[in-house]
């Protein structure tokens, strides 16, 4: 009972505007599993949280994801598929993230910006610093902070085959993982958001990040 009353209390000094939480990382990196633990953990101290999924989180969205997938296949140019991706986030974060009445306190996105850096502008970083501050002109929504889930190519290789249903994007050699780790690094160093860095988190490690994003909640 002292927990529901210490977090219901806890709750009224919530910001107006939702708190806006990204999770990014390699593909296989556990951010999806993470997301959900965190939004489930949230509930329970009360808070209304909101899930999506960058970029099919939106009908238009999934339908913009099955047009990337197919050009994919095409060998389309990669700035093609980079539109794309800012198009399908675009109707993410209108049509889902700020559409709707009811009341939201938290929003998580798993993925945002900033793998569009690591897989579309792997290797074009003069445009990195531009894409965010484009982003933060056209976009009313900017991420309050960014959870990265590191792995190491040998893990991403073992759930790699052990995952049935794959994608073009799921598969890469060693050289390709390398340069997308190496574009996240460098890009999550930009000044955009506070970066939290996690890797195999236990039970007491969550604990702590949870009690970690509470306290973001409160100022």
């Amino acid at each position: 009972m002292s927990f529901i009353k210490d977090h219901t209390k806890n709750n009224s000094n919530v910001r107006a505007k939702p708190f806006v939480l990204v999770m990014e990382g390699i593909d296989y990196s556990g951010k999806t599993t993470l997301a959900h633990r965190i939004q489930a953990a949230l509930t329970k101290r009360a808070y209304q949280v909101k899930l999506l999924h960058d970029p099919k989180g939106s009908p238009n969205g999934r339908i913009i994801w099955d047009t990337i997938l197919t050009l994919k296949k095409q060998a389309a140019h990669p700035i093609t598929e980079f539109f794309l991706f800012l198009a399908a986030r675009n109707e993410l974060i209108y049509k889902e993230a700020l559409g709707g009445e009811k009341k939201t306190d938290v929003i998580i996105f798993d993925r945002f910006i900033f793998s569009t850096i690591a897989y579309q502008l792997t290797h074009q970083p003069q445009y990195w610093e531009l894409l965010l501050s484009i982003h933060r002109s056209f976009s009313s929504l900017v991420p309050h902070s960014c959870i990265y889930c590191e792995i190491d190519f040998n893990t991403f290789q073992l759930r790699s085959q052990a995952r049935s249903k794959k994608d073009s994007f799921d598969q890469m050699n060693k050289e390709r993982f390398n340069a997308i780790q190496w574009a996240y690094d460098q890009a999550l160093r930009l000044p955009f958001c506070p970066v939290i860095r996690v890797n195999c988190l236990h039970e007491e490690s969550f604990a702590s990040l949870i009690d970690t994003i509470e306290s973001s909640l409160q100022h």
